[in-house]
């Protein structure tokens, strides 16, 4: 995968021969200023948009993931400005009277991205540029899907920033199913993607998809770092230290995608495609059921103590499989309710296997020290081997495997184990005959 990423990446620098961003100078605007959020009549609604403004050649509109607009987006912003950049900040969840979760995109009308990326370019007559990341970017690609067959003869936008896509469909295939909508996107696209993140592994999928839709796709690793880096309240040093940095990364997007060429032919779906946007959340209070149930991969791996356990040697027991990272902190926030449910259950036949992902030993054994102090088994797979067999498609991801060893329910995201209809699907696998 990265090897791909590196052949592509190295055949686009050649078009960065002179910068496309103008930088600001005496532009008259002054450094930090920020237009109060003002609505702009968009998807049928009033969406606030806080504008910072900038005489650069280009506009960056920005559409938030399901976490909402925070802080760190407004330093972003801030920083973009200095560099002659302006940036809208747009605010879909406020303006639809949504909450900020995943969910919401499924309700948002696509129309707000066309009406903002149009207003943007009648504000200022630049080309305009739209960033989008995490879970908001299925609906943001249908938008701007729908922006290219309304507009078809128009060229003022430039091209799309992306950061940790999360463009799987969630649903449990043989092999990782996209969104339909990933076929159909033939704009520009660049991807920035922090390598601590479970999208990293999907980067190559993405972006195969991407150009074989006609994309032209460059992208960008950003090592030693998580999703949300810039905004996070757990925040490493080295996450703090990316964050100061991060809007060269922008500028130098789009100085690449600003080589290419606009206007592009929308490419036609077949007339039976089914292009509603369905996002992934998560955060059902029940798990995802297999429509069949299936024989589960193998799994070999040793413990903190150095004891291999096999999958195959739990059969009569129902197994929860738990694929986790000690940075992840939603994989942190479920744990004690995981302790809590297997200590629930362990008489019954019940048992949690829970393998950490791509961490030393030494690292887990401070974690579980000090911060969880659970107590079901910790498998150790430092070089993610078991991604072969297991698609770990988000932190944490979960499989619940009957007595029979087949797979019947998944997860992608954490949840509370606790739930009364977790607990009632647990049980009813555990009242089943081996």
């Amino acid at each position: 995968m990265v090897r791909c990423f590196a052949i592509l990446f190295v055949a686009l620098v050649p078009l960065l021969s002179s910068p496309f961003i103008a930088l600001a100078q005496d532009d008259g605007v002054s450094a930090g200023a920020v237009d109060a959020a003002a609505p702009i009549e968009a998807g049928g609604a009033e969406i606030p948009v806080e504008r910072y403004r900038a005489d650069g050649d280009a506009v960056l509109v920005w559409f938030p993931s399901e976490h909402g607009l925070r802080d760190g987006h407004r330093e972003q912003a801030l920083a973009l400005q200095a560099v002659g950049v302006e940036v809208w900040l747009a605010d879909p969840f406020t303006g639809h009277f949504l909450p900020e979760a995943a969910s919401s995109f499924d309700d948002m009308p696509t129309a707000t991205v066309v009406d903002l990326i149009e207003a943007a370019h009648a504000d200022t007559g630049r080309p305009v540029f739209a960033f989008g990341h995490d879970r908001a970017l299925p609906w943001l690609l249908t938008g701007l899907y729908q922006w290219q067959q309304t507009h078809p003869d128009a060229d003022h936008l430039a091209g799309l920033l992306m950061a940790s896509p999360f463009l799987h469909t969630g649903v449990d295939t043989e092999a990782t199913e996209l969104q339909p909508i990933v076929g159909l996107t033939n704009l520009p696209v660049y991807i920035l993607q922090p390598v601590q993140s479970p999208q990293h592994q999907q980067l190559g999928r993405v972006r195969a998809a991407l150009a074989e839709g006609g994309s032209t796709v460059g992208a960008r690793l950003l090592p030693d770092i998580r999703d949300r880096f810039f905004f996070r309240p757990d925040a490493t040093e080295g996450e703090r230290q990316a964050s100061e940095t991060f809007h060269h990364e922008i500028v130098f997007g789009m100085d690449l995608l600003s080589r290419l060429p606009r206007q592009r032919i929308p490419a036609v779906a077949d007339a039976d495609a089914d292009l509603a946007v369905r996002t992934p959340s998560g955060s059902d209070a029940q798990l995802n059921t297999l429509n069949e149930p299936v024989a589960a991969p193998a799994l070999e791996r040793p413990d903190l103590a150095g004891d291999f356990h096999r999958l195959e040697d739990y059969r009569g027991e129902v197994v929860l499989i738990n694929f986790w990272a000690s940075w992840c902190p939603p994989c942190v926030h479920e744990m004690p309710s995981m302790q809590l449910l297997e200590d629930e259950l362990r008489e019954e036949g019940f048992r949690i296997l829970a393998v950490n992902l791509g961490e030393d030993e030494d690292t887990i054994r401070r974690f579980i020290e000090e911060e969880v102090q659970t107590e079901f088994t910790i498998l150790l797979d430092p070089e993610q081997d078991s991604l072969d067999d297991w698609r770990a498609m988000a932190y944490p991801t979960s499989y619940v495997v009957d007595r029979e060893g087949r797979l019947r329910y998944y997860l992608f995201g954490a949840i509370e184990w606790t739930e009364p209809g977790v607990i009632d699907q647990i049980r009813e696998l555990l009242g089943e005959d081996a």
